[in-house]
């Protein structure tokens, strides 16, 4: 008997199977303001929506919306409500924290990039 491909399997669940790791990562945090809130949430702690807003520079409210509701779906970001407030900050994951190393590569590749401009 056959056996049906794993591909084969997710487009007839209706599903995408990306089996690159490298491929996978991009897909989750890809785009430009993803990988913006991200580095805000690592450097800052915990925010709320208008925080974020006025945190990254050029984003709109309804990109914001949807990269925060992109990034909590993918389990990088959660929204903890505060007893004391109304207010229910964006906080990372610890998938989210995870990304730290990443940031820290991007930073030293970044800063020798600039210096070399």
């Amino acid at each position: 008997m056959p056996r049906k491909s794993a591909q084969s399997v997710a487009a007839s669940a209706g599903g995408v199977v990306i089996a690159c790791p490298v491929e996978r990562a991009i897909h989750v945090i890809g785009g430009k303001w993803k990988l913006l809130l991200l580095r805000s949430l690592l450097l800052n702690g915990p925010q709320g929506y208008n925080e974020l807003l006025t945190s990254v520079t050029g984003i709109s409210a309804k990109e914001l919306t949807r990269n925060l509701r992109e990034l909590t779906a993918a389990g990088l970001i959660e929204q903890k409500p505060r007893a004391a407030s109304r207010l229910t900050p964006y906080t990372l994951t610890k998938s989210g924290k995870g990304l730290m190393p990443t940031f820290k590569s991007l930073l030293k590749w970044g800063t020798k990039l600039l210096a070399a401009e």
